[in-house]
């Protein structure tokens, strides 16, 4: 089941060895822009059917980068615009699951008003699918198997054809057939 801040959390441990030192702000931007530091939040976010068994989940996340100047901001960008497209799936977790990227792009780096640190913006866009919830039914206990090793097995009579005009098996017992006798040794 998707979980929005296993996969927040999951985008940050994917990131982090690209910003060493930085710092992460989960799912809130800040109220005051510090340097060295990156917030990722989930935008928007829609449905879509594929299957009656699945349904995929179209996430977008922002990704707003603080740095020193625009230089910084668009260079250490470009080092997760790369692995983003190096690598094409981001693990959540130990769940075993993997968000798919579709497209990584990049807003122009400009000063804040506030702080006056640099920043730019990255919109992160990727898809996960989900199964739908299926009925569950009873197991099946036990299944038998009966076989016979004695003549009461071969109790067919003679092939009539009728279900299969001009079989070559027709007028043939099974134990003809099974024998190996052909057409060709029929008199």
């Amino acid at each position: 089941m998707a979980d929005v801040k296993t996969e927040v959390q999951s985008i940050r441990d994917f990131v982090a060895p690209e910003l060493p030192g930085a710092t992460f702000k989960l799912q809130h931007m800040p109220d005051a822009y510090k340097t060295n530091e990156l917030a990722i939040e989930l935008a928007p976010s829609s449905s879509t059917n594929e299957t009656r068994a699945h349904y995929r989940l179209n996430r977008v996340y922002q990704l707003a980068y603080f740095g020193t100047s625009k230089l910084d901001c668009v260079t250490k960008m470009q080092e997760l615009e790369r692995k983003f497209n190096d690598k094409q799936m981001i693990q959540l977790g130990t769940t075993g699951r993997y968000l798919r990227i579709s497209s990584f792009s990049l807003s122009q780096s400009f000063k804040t008003e506030t702080t006056g640190v640099y920043a730019i913006i990255g919109m992160l866009e990727a898809e996960l699918r989900e199964t739908r919830t299926q009925p569950q039914y009873e197991k099946i206990n036990s299944v038998g198997v009966t076989t016979y090793t004695d003549g009461t097995a071969r109790t067919w009579g003679v092939i009539d054809g009728t279900g299969t005009p001009a079989n070559p098996n027709d007028g043939f017992t099974w134990d003809d057939i099974e024998s190996g006798k052909t057409i060709l040794d029929k008199e």
